[in-house]
């Protein structure tokens, strides 16, 4: 191609939109060109915003030529469709995990990638923040010997955040499990070589007018030998960010009374119309929407997933603040790690490369995607069974240096 940057088309103008927009705008290989929703008022604010083209059909816009990558940040049971979309139409796609609700639509779409010559990126997934890459790496060339074990633990408000009715459906491939799970799967693989032998998870659901998994509890036994447990709750009660950044002076963190406010929130609304009419109004373009979304500071500390700790032969690895604490026999030291560039970034540098080189994705390709996906069927269908869940779909992870401060 005769132009330096991407052309990039969103697929839909969410509240995952919202959080990806501030690192899609400002990446310098990107231009946005192009957006796609059904909701007039999203599509004005980015013609404001953006001043590109405006479409409210996702298959529409594929066939705009002023697009080269298409970002899908559609309902997880759309991702398939608007991949495809995109795919037949020559883009090159970035689909927000989970890849798509079924492993034979995974099939699908890698096919068709492999068949049109486009690249196919899984992400929108905290597993691709540098911290979590640089560890992968450490751990992938051997500084502190093989590893042996990971430890995942996630407590949040996720399920006491405001929802549309169809994000409290688990038929519509919605839940705990298909929206979270992805990310601490996706971190476990990456620091374990990627493919997993087994699953053994229960799940929990247990606000009566929520009927989603509220939490889960994971064990994977991975083909090295190596085991992994994810533990994620998000019934607002104890939150993870205290075991990273600390309890507060007046002995309560910030995050815990964000949890509080979340319950306060969600007992407020009437009735379930209500909540859905505040939840619109807090996407793209809706009147609780970000004023000034594309004028935000960088981060200055690390975003965290939970806290994840990798055991090895001779240490053992987590998150800091501001990079990673390593423990070994001599004591603890830490890397420090640039936190401004987060997953978004990974994301846009990973298919940029890709495209410049004209070379497969390194990691998070379709093959991964839907390798992650099996576990997370593995994890609800072994909550169902209570037996041991096999998988046959993995892979490996590929290190990837350029995870390094």
């Amino acid at each position: 191609m005769a132009c330096t940057q991407l052309r990039l088309g969103l697929a839909g103008l969410g509240a995952g939109t919202i959080n990806a927009l501030p690192e899609l705008a400002a990446h310098p290989n990107y231009r946005i060109t192009a957006a796609a929703d059904i909701r007039p008022a999203a599509l004005a604010r980015f013609v404001s915003d953006f001043g590109g083209e405006a479409y409210d059909s996702i298959e529409a816009m594929c066939h705009s030529r002023n697009v080269d990558v298409v970002h899908i940040l559609t309902p997880n049971r759309f991702h398939a469709q608007h991949a495809l979309a995109a795919i037949e139409a020559g883009k090159h796609v970035i689909c927000d995990k989970p890849m798509a609700t079924t492993l034979v639509d995974c099939d699908a779409m890698i096919q068709a990638a492999e068949r049109k010559g486009v690249r196919l990126l899984v992400g929108h997934t905290q597993s691709l923040d540098p911290a979590i890459r640089r560890m992968a790496s450490i751990i992938g060339e051997g500084e502190i010997g093989r590893p042996i074990m990971v430890n995942s633990w996630f407590y949040t408000d996720w399920l006491y955040r405001p929802r549309d009715s169809y994000e409290l459906d688990p038929s519509q491939g919605e839940g705990l499990v298909m929206r979270q799970a992805p990310v601490q799967v996706d971190i476990a693989r990456m620091l374990s070589g990627g493919r997993a032998k087994s699953v053994r998870a229960v799940t929990t659901a247990l606000a009566a007018n929520r009927p989603i998994e509220g939490s889960y509890s994971c064990f994977l036994e991975f083909e090295s030998g190596l085991a992994a447990t994810l533990v994620c709750s998000a019934y607002a009660h104890f939150d993870s960010a205290e075991l990273t950044f600390g309890i507060g002076l007046q002995g309560s963190s910030a995050a815990a009374d964000g949890h509080l406010r979340s319950r306060q929130l969600i007992a407020g609304f009437p009735t379930p119309e209500d909540e859905r009419s505040y939840k619109e109004a807090t996407r793209y373009g809706g009147e609780r929407s970000p004023k000034d979304l594309l004028k935000r500071k960088p981060p200055d500390r690390h975003a965290f997933f939970g806290l994840t700790i990798a055991s090895c032969e001779r240490g053992d690895i987590r998150q800091s603040p501001q990079g990673l604490f390593v423990y070994t026999a001599e004591g603890r030291s830490e890397i420090p790690i640039d936190p401004s560039k987060r997953y978004t970034t990974a994301e846009l540098d990973m298919m940029y490369d890709a495209w410049v080189r004209d070379q497969p994705l390194p990691s998070h390709d379709g093959p991964w995607g839907k390798a992650t996906l099996e576990v997370c069927l593995g994890i609800l269908e072994s909550s169902r069974s209570g037996q041991t869940v096999a998988m046959a779909q993995q892979t490996d992870y590929r290190i990837q240096g350029e995870a390094r401060s």
